[in-house]
């Protein structure tokens, strides 16, 4: 039976596939990579996403077509797995068989090949027996053979010639299995994925040091010692960041406001999310002054790949060092 290309049959398709991705991973995934492997295009990828997001099945975040299944689309998958033939009532147009081209094949009512109560019943119980008969016989026979030729290898067993040439003898007459390959010792893979793990994992991003500027454009001073680490908490609880960076006011200025941008992006480049800081031009710190920064993330620290890190122009009154 052909797959109807129905949106609920991709959806299904792409459902199916984040259900297997959440068991060996727990970060979100771009659509577009698991369209292959789901029979779709990523255009197709696509439209099922905004299917089941529409459809409260998983969990998206604010990077264009990143997703991970939720509680509904996990229960969505089982419940089609345990009734294959039946639709589903995420999915009441397709069933899990016809999304995953299988089919249960059974005897057809009103098949041609049924026959009726008339037919040769007598000749085929007469046939059935003699058949039955002639293989007890063959079996019998065949087991006789057989218990003799295993005595006589064991006995021959010690000699290894003569041991060879009764085993070929036996497995001439009856059929032996094929010798099973020793199978090769495997080392372990250096770029195998490893297990994963349910503790949370740590990116840390740095930047390169800047000079930041006055009202003016000229220089107002220098941001150092930039650092952004971003925590992964395995959907325990909200994903949480840490920034630190060092600001020296030896460009001359003090006073005035600044503030401190930090973009967070993917592996694409696209703005995963951004933090704003205001930068203490309090004083004229010469040897530098050391901030620091916490809090919760809006979207999955998995996400994150790189940063990028600026500051605005100064604004406001601003007086000399």
């Amino acid at each position: 039976m052909t797959e109807p290309r129905s949106s609920q049959a991709r959806a299904m398709r792409l459902l199916k596939a984040l259900y297997d991705h959440s068991k060996t991973s727990s970060d979100p995934a771009f659509v577009e990579h698991l369209a292959s492997g789901a029979g779709l295009t990523e255009q197709e990828a696509h439209y099922a996403w905004s299917y089941l997001k529409d459809k409260g099945l998983i969990q998206t975040f604010s990077v264009p077509h990143t997703a991970r299944i939720n509680a509904h689309g996990i229960d969505a998958i089982e419940e089609a797995e345990q009734h294959p033939d039946q639709p589903a009532r995420s999915f009441p147009a397709v069933t899990y068989n016809i999304v995953n081209n299988t089919a249960n094949i059974g005897t057809a009512v009103n098949s041609p090949v049924q026959q009726t109560a008339e037919s040769s019943q007598p000749d085929q119980s007469k046939s059935a027996s003699t058949k039955k008969a002639f293989i007890e016989r063959l079996t019998s026979r065949t087991t006789a053979l057989t218990a003799l030729l295993v005595a006589v290898t064991i006995l021959l067993a010690a000699i290894p010639p003569v041991r060879k040439a009764a085993t070929d003898v036996y497995c001439s007459i009856v059929p032996c299995p094929a010798p099973s390959p020793r199978p090769p010792v495997l080392s372990p893979s250096p770029t195998a994925a490893p297990p994963t793990s349910d503790a949370p994992a740590t990116k840390q991003f740095l930047f390169d040091t800047f000079d930041t500027l006055d009202g003016s454009r000229l220089k107002s001073g220098t941001i150092s010692q930039i650092k952004v680490s971003v925590v992964d908490n395995k959907g325990k609880k909200a994903d949480t960041y840490v920034a630190e960076w060092s600001w020296s006011g030896s460009g001359g200025t003090q006073g005035g406001s600044q503030t401190v941008v930090i973009d967070l992006k993917s592996a694409i480049g696209a703005n995963v999310e951004s933090l704003r800081f205001p930068l203490d031009r309090s004083n004229c710190y010469y040897p530098g002054n050391p901030q620091r920064f916490a809090g919760d993330l809006k979207n999955a620290a998995s996400l994150v790949a790189s940063i990028q890190v600026s500051v605005t122009t100064v604004e406001g009154r601003q007086g000399r060092c």
